[in-house]
């Protein structure tokens, strides 16, 4: 009976490795796709498929932000602290749009004297 005991498995905790999320990419125009992924799934993964469903060709020229901070590609959808039915923001990459500096207005005044 003393064997018996030892053959038992230890009270095992649900793994969360099979659990899967719900995640939604908002675009600018307000539309969404969802995605069912894995917590261990890279997000360059979930990018990809998110270009693909908009049928744009680089995934870079997308910044996916969670909120207000940017998501990395390399990193893994825990590793970005993402949860389930969170929402992730894609926006064009905007090159520039800084402050114009060093730029003067010239004026012109014709008068006419007669």
């Amino acid at each position: 009976m003393v064997g018996e005991s030892s053959k038992k498995r230890p009270l095992e905790e649900p793994s969360h490795q099979n659990q899967h999320l719900n995640l939604r990419i908002k675009s600018q125009d307000g539309s969404f796709v969802h995605f069912k992924v894995k917590p261990t799934s890279v997000m360059k993964e979930i990018f990809k498929a998110y270009v693909k469903s908009k049928q744009i060709l680089e995934y870079k020229t997308f910044r996916f932000l969670f909120n207000g901070k940017r998501i990395y590609s390399k990193k893994t959808v825990n590793e970005s602290g993402l949860k389930d039915d969170d929402e992730i923001d894609a926006m064009m990459y905007q090159h520039g749009g800084g402050h114009v500096c060093c730029v003067s207005e010239t004026t012109t005044i014709t008068t006419n004297l007669m």
